[in-house]
């Protein structure tokens, strides 16, 4: 079993922080889901009206309802390039990250999209470790003071060397971070006289695995239809929150954690009681992955039960005089747009660019400091977390801008006034390969603002075609209006071409190659 790594913290505290988040530098806690839809979540306004039929997060809509829900968030459309740009602050066009998708740029279909023969070009080389080099996120608020960890879903480090690993990335304790990307069974498994989970996390989620006996079923108020049953990943994952937590909290110095979970990435598989639970509210005629995904989403939903509970009593002696509550920052989200059932309105899913497979969810929590049951449409993207800490945190600190620019906003002005109209730069994407599933192929993608109205504007390579759509009026991208708006597609094509075009020594952008020729595809078109 891979030891925790709990890494000596200095004693010294800095110097009292500048900035008018100094006096608050609350612990931060990033609660980071897989594969969770923008609409997967039990929050009307959360998600603009539009809860999906077969979920059902109670905690997680109460969540919401004493905090702060952005309804315009956005990562990447899979896993490990949101985890890069959220540690790193980065673009993947910056040379310290360079992680556009999982595995490879070059993941043609079979099944029905775009094959390898059928193809114009080639996806160019990337990393899957965001680099030795970068200052991550851990590093800098290290570097003002934190104590950090990091437990569960990493995947953008120890892939090619073992620097990358969290432990070496900035991080005081890494629970189960490494390369692999998601669990391969939910329920722990027997090999000789030993329960463990494979091994998920390089044995880290070990200790965790045995079978549900009495007490735990009674101190987490669990049927005892699951005494002596093997125990589920949910639940080894948040006992190891707890545990984590409680060293956290017992340190002099404030704390950032990212609790990332494996749920709900597949192989789906929902505790017993938690299946039964979603059959008998979906009904007997409900599909078997709807009523799987939607007890396997319950566990995430515990799992926050479990989150809030900690914070309140780190020690779990129900004495709370060590409540941290008070002056943490909870943060849920997700890594990307759903993966299973669709998250209709929003066209598209999990590897697409449309907004099913971008728009995640994303509410803020902080009693006493962030108003309840507020709501901002503030676009916020990945990179965006970097800044927005550093501000929490009173940044007597900051990477150099020379070596380690950030591309992000920080939204920290938004958790206390989110009424404020400050809108933010485009987001962009540039993405130069191929992903299999009759998902995306190289494109260049840009969000943005013009005339108060949100839009959307695609360039695909293959076809060297452009769409552009309103999402402020069209919110499931059915109508291409590029046609009808050439000022607007102009406005955002020339901004555009600026973003791939800046001159410093950190951006790198790469571009589709042309089969043929072997040469870049480069930009798009100027129009």
């Amino acid at each position: 079993m891979k030891k925790i790594l709990l890494r000596s913290v200095a004693t010294a505290v800095l110097a009292a922080a500048s900035g008018s988040f100094a006096s608050t530098r609350p612990n931060i806690i990033m609660f980071l889901v897989d594969d969770l839809g923008w609409n997967h979540i039990s929050s009307p306004a959360a998600t603009l009206g539009n809860v999906h039929e077969v979920v059902h997060t109670p905690h997680i809509a109460q969540l919401a309802e004493n905090g702060l829900s952005f309804t315009h968030a956005y990562a990447s459309p899979n896993c490990a390039p949101t985890r890069a740009a959220m540690l790193t602050g980065q673009y993947s066009a910056r040379k310290n990250n360079q992680v556009y998708a999982v595995l490879s740029l070059n993941r043609y279909d079979r099944k029905g999209g775009v094959t390898e023969e059928q193809a114009k070009f080639r996806g160019p080389e990337q990393t899957m470790d965001v680099a030795v080099e970068a200052v991550t996120v851990a590093e800098a608020l290290k570097k003002n003071g934190y104590t950090t960890a990091h437990l569960g879903k990493y995947h953008c480090g120890g892939h090619d060397s073992q620097d990358t690993m969290p432990e070496n990335a900035g991080f005081d304790i890494n629970v189960g971070g490494w390369k692999k990307g998601h669990h391969n069974a939910c329920f722990a498994k027997k090999k000789g006289d030993k329960w463990a989970f494979g091994n998920l996390g390089l044995g880290a989620f070990t200790p965790y695995a045995a079978p549900y006996d009495q007490a735990y079923v009674r101190e987490h108020g669990f049927p005892d239809s699951l005494i002596g049953t093997p125990k589920h990943v949910s639940d080894a994952v948040g006992d190891a929150m707890e545990d984590t937590i409680e060293k956290l909290a017992a340190g002099a110095n404030p704390f950032y954690f990212q609790f990332h979970t494996f749920a709900v990435h597949g192989p789906l598989g929902a505790r017993p009681d938690l299946k039964a639970a979603a059959r008998a509210r979906l009904g007997a005629d409900a599909d078997d992955e709807a009523v799987e995904y939607s007890g396997f989403l319950s566990s995430v939903d515990l799992n926050l039960k479990r989150l809030l509970a900690a914070v309140n009593d780190p020690n779990g002696d129900g004495d709370t005089s060590d409540s941290i509550k008070d002056n943490t920052l909870i943060l849920f989200s997700s890594d990307n747009g759903a993966a299973f059932q669709g998250a209709a309105p929003l066209r598209g899913h999990k590897g697409m660019f449309t907004e099913g497979g971008l728009r995640v969810p994303l509410i803020a929590y902080w009693p006493g400091k962030i108003a309840a049951g507020t709501v901002t449409d503030r676009m916020v993207y990945s990179t965006d977390f970097y800044p927005t800490y550093l501000d929490l945190a009173g940044a007597t600190w900051r990477p150099d801008p020379a070596t380690h620019p950030l591309d992000g906003e920080s939204f920290a002005e938004v958790l206390m006034n989110p009424t404020l109209k400050k809108n933010r730069e485009p987001i962009y994407y540039l993405f130069p390969g191929y992903l299999d599933k009759k998902r995306a192929t190289p494109c260049v993608v840009t969000l943005d603002q013009v005339g108060g109205k949100r839009y959307k504007l695609f360039y695909f390579y293959e076809t060297n075609s452009r769409e552009l759509y309103c999402l402020s009026d069209d919110i499931g991208e059915e109508k291409d209006i590029f046609a009808e708006n050439p000022e607007i597609v102009s406005v955002l094509a020339r901004k555009t071409d600026a973003w791939l075009r800046q001159q410093d020594s950190t951006w790198k952008p790469v571009f589709p190659i042309h089969k043929k020729t072997g040469k870049s595809a480069g930009p798009p078109p100027v129009l």
